[in-house]
Order: structure tokens, then sequence, then C-alpha cells
């Protein structure tokens, strides 16, 4: 048998995070979140400690598309700080960490979802109306975005401005009107680099919860800037919106990407080895705007906040540039020991290490699965104290579409759905 045959038998057998996943992803998208909960229970990344960031930040999910709230923060709360535990030491070990595949390492989660996590848990907050609680975990995500620098890339940052709105609107809720300023100019700021963002979109969105506010704290200074961008005034003023209730709609679309293995090809000169590392792959084509309805009329549509799949494949991207240079020391070290054990012990002994390379050196495939295509985003103005019937259009949501609202003037209430297509 020779030696391509025995390493497709050995790699045949492995199956990805991403195959190994699929189960409770398709119980999800058949709107079944609690059985899927019951198969990630049983999982392997469930009683695996190298993978415990993993397996809570899909649990958490899960939690959170059944409307568990309070689970899914406590869950995310320990991939939080178990994801911080790990970078800390992985800072500490990257001279070690040449000799050693990822796939075999700790999983402390790709920049994006590392972000996402608070991001999420604010969300649970903001759905139960605790705003405090939502901003304590945005400015989680604000931490990790300026530690890992995802904001330092002046052409295409690695982030989009959706942390930032979030934070905007949950300061707006509060009526702490200056620091919603800061953070609404942050996410155009962001928003306009993006290559999806239209103006009569999120940037238009964002442009006009800016200008409202500006033009209630007389800041002459942020309305100029946004005529500069050339945004206009919006039809309604702050006032008028603080006369109504305000429902605020979002979105969670489709499937982000997946992991798949790929391989890289490395000349060393008398020989060529291949690299073995992840690459993202849709398995959604999410619609990126909905309709809604209110009192079974049209009202409004929503606009894309996120591209998580466009995040999370810049992101991979940045750290595979980032690695080269360790995997590739990686593969001379192991060719070279292949070399040594072959003379040194014959074919045998060179196939022996051959092969336990190839066992140690597959890309990695884990990833958050359950994390959704992009989210978009809508905001509503209701009539104060009155009820309004609210629906959005949207094929196989999980859970409700469909709520009567009832806000007094100036409240705020988030009204979330999932789809998994």
């Amino acid at each position: 048998m020779n030696a391509k045959l025995i390493a497709l038998l050995l790699t045949a057998g492995c199956a990805t995070y991403s195959d190994q996943s699929l189960r409770m992803r398709n119980l999800v998208s058949n709107g079944n979140p609690q059985e899927a909960l019951g198969i990630l229970d049983d999982s392997q990344v469930a009683h695996s400690k190298s993978d415990e960031v993993l397996f809570r930040m899909e649990r958490g999910m899960l939690h959170y598309l059944n409307g568990d709230y309070e689970k899914a923060a406590k869950d995310w709360e320990k991939s939080y700080y178990r994801s911080e535990e790990l970078y800390t030491v992985s800072l500490s070990k990257t001279a070690a960490s040449v000799i050693v595949s990822e796939n075999m390492t700790d999983y402390e989660g790709e920049d994006h979802e590392r972000v996402m996590v608070p991001v999420f848990s604010a969300l649970s907050f903001f759905s139960t109306g605790q705003l405090n609680a939502a901003l304590v975990e945005i400015r989680r995500a604000y931490n990790l975005i300026t530690k890992l620098k995802l904001d330092s890339d002046a052409g295409r940052p690695r982030i989009d401005g959706f942390p930032f709105l979030i934070s905007g609107l949950l300061y707006e809720a509060g009526r702490n009107w200056d620091a919603a300023i800061i953070e609404y100019r942050k996410a155009l700021k962001f928003y306009r680099k993006a290559e999806w963002s239209r103006k009569d979109g999120i940037s238009g969105l964002t442009a006009d919860s800016l200008w409202r506010i500006a033009e209630f704290r007389n800041r002459k200074d942020v309305i100029e800037e946004l005529a500069e961008y050339q945004f206009s005034r919006p039809n309604d003023s702050l006032q008028t919106k603080l006369e109504s209730g305000e429902v605020i709609v979002l979105i969670e679309s489709g499937q982000s990407p997946v992991k798949v293995p790929r391989d890289f090809p490395v000349d060393l000169g008398d020989t060529v080895v291949n690299i073995a590392f992840p690459e993202y792959q849709a398995i959604t084509n999410a619609d990126s705007e909905t309709e809604i309805r209110c009192n079974n009329a049209k009202c409004s549509s929503t606009s894309m906040a996120t591209d998580v799949g466009a995040v999370a494949r810049r992101s991979l991207e940045h750290r595979r540039i980032k690695d080269f240079a360790k995997m590739t020391a990686r593969l001379i070290i192991k060719e070279q020991s292949r070399r040594a054990a072959k003379k040194h012990l014959g074919e045998i002994g060179g196939l022996a290490v051959m092969l336990a390379g190839l066992a140690t050196e597959r890309a990695d495939t884990r990833s958050w699965t359950l994390l959704p295509e992009n989210i978009q985003i809508a905001r509503i103005s209701v009539p104060a104290n009155k009820p309004v019937k609210i629906e959005v259009s949207c094929s196989n949501p999980i859970g409700q579409t469909a709520w009567e609202v009832k806000l007094p003037a100036g409240k705020k209430q988030l009204l979330r759905v999932r789809t998994m297509h």
C-alpha cells in the first residue's frame, strides 16, 4: 500500500466540525432549537475542554432562539471569560505554538465571533428592557475591538458599525443624548467604509438617528459633518419621535458561512508541501431586506445592519496572512523530521512520520455555526398608548413574527426574528 493511499484512508473518516454540527443546524432550520439543544449537549464539543468556548457560543444561541435570554447570557458570559483567558495564555506561548496545529489547540474563537458574543448578550438584555446590563455587554465588545485592533485597518476594518449602532440605540433609549451622538458617529464611520452599505439603507438610518439628536442638542458641528457627507435632514425631529412609541425590529437572517478545509501549496525548493487552513463557504443566500406591516399595511422595510458573512471572511483572511509564516515553519520542521526518519529508519520510518504529521496537520474548521448570515434593522414609530399589530414578512421564521404592541410616548421596544434561510 503506497503512502498516498494510506494517507487517504487515514483522513477519510475525519469529519469536520461543520459536518458534525449539521444535524443541529438542520433541527434549528426546521424550527426545533430545543431538540437541537439536546443534540449539542450530547456532542463531542460538550465534553471537550478545548472546545468550551465554542460549546458556550452555540449553546447560548440555542437558548437565545428559544427565548431563554437569561440562560443565553450566562452561557455567553462563560464563553467570553474563557476566551479572554485563552487569549492571554496564547500571547505567552507564541513560540511553542509553531509546532502545534490549530486543530489541536483550545478554540478561543475567531475575532468576529468573540465580538459578537457580548453583542448578542446585549441584544438579550435589550429584548427584556435591561438597558444598563445591555450597555455593560456592549462595553465588553468595545474592549475586544480595541484589544484585537479590529478597527485599525484604515481601508477595510474587520468590523462594521453594528456594535456602535446598538450602543447608540441603547443610549438613546436611556436618553443619554451626548453618548448616543458619539456612538452613532462611530457607527456611521464604519458603515461608510462597508461596500454593502447604502445611503438609502443602514448609512441613511444611522445618519437620520444622528441628525435628530444633534439638532436636538444644537450640535451644529455634527450637522455640518453630515451635510458634508451629503446626508439630508430627516423628515421628522427627535421631539416628534419622543411623542410616539418606537418599535425596533431586528431580523437575524440566514446562516453564517461555515469553515471547510483547504490546502495552500508551499514550494520548499526541492519539494512542495500543503498548508492546511480553512476557508468560509456560504450555505445560505439570505435576503438583506424584509417587509414590515403595521395594522395590515406595509409601514417599513429593514436595512442590513451587519453582513456577518463578510466580516467572518475578512477576519479569517487576516488571520491566514498573520499565521502563514508560523504554519510554514511548522511544515518545514515536519518535513525535516520525515527526511531524518527516512534516512535513519528507511521508507517505513519516513512513512510513519509523514502519517503522524498528516494526522495532526488538518485545517481547523471549528466555528460558531449558529450565527446568522446577516442582521437587519428597522425603526418604526407607533402612536403612543394605542395598540398596533406588527408583522414581519419572512420565510421559514423560528418563533414569533407578529406582535401587538402598546407603548407609551418615548418608549422603545426591541422585537427580533430569526430565519435560517
